[in-house]
């Protein structure tokens, strides 16, 4: 099952996606849904707060296997992103990306954007 969502580049769009996110309630598993939400709504802040001001896209595939495999995209070039992108939190903050590499199974961006692909399943990294 493929699905899209698009959300405005705005402060309240983590909690829009974190909401459009609860129609998987009775498909995904609740520590699954769990983190996806939480992997999808710090991927959301990070378009909002570095991005280019341009609408957000989300698109996700779940499989027969309870993967989830996601990408967020903002049409960025990914130039400031390189600066900004790093999952080594400090008092400031940068505790989205550690968040989403201790969640995620597999995360990465493709090179020269902003667009962050992403895989969550039933079970965690370890």
């Amino acid at each position: 099952m493929q699905f899209s969502f698009q959300f405005p580049p705005a402060e309240d769009a983590p909690a829009q996606a974190r909401a459009a996110l609860e129609v998987f309630d009775q498909i995904l598993a609740p520590d699954v849904l769990e983190d996806l939400q939480l992997v999808v709504s710090e991927l959301v802040t990070n378009s909002v707060k570095f991005g280019p001001a341009r609408p957000i896209t989300l698109a996700m595939a779940i499989g027969t296997n309870g993967i989830v495999k996601g990408e967020v995209i903002d049409q960025g070039d990914g130039e400031r992103a390189k600066v900004e992108m790093t999952i080594e939190p400090t008092v400031d903050g940068g505790w989205g990306l550690h968040l989403v590499d201790q969640v995620a199974h597999r995360w990465g961006v493709h090179e020269g954007s902003t667009h962050v692909w992403f895989e969550i399943g039933p079970q965690r990294r370890t």
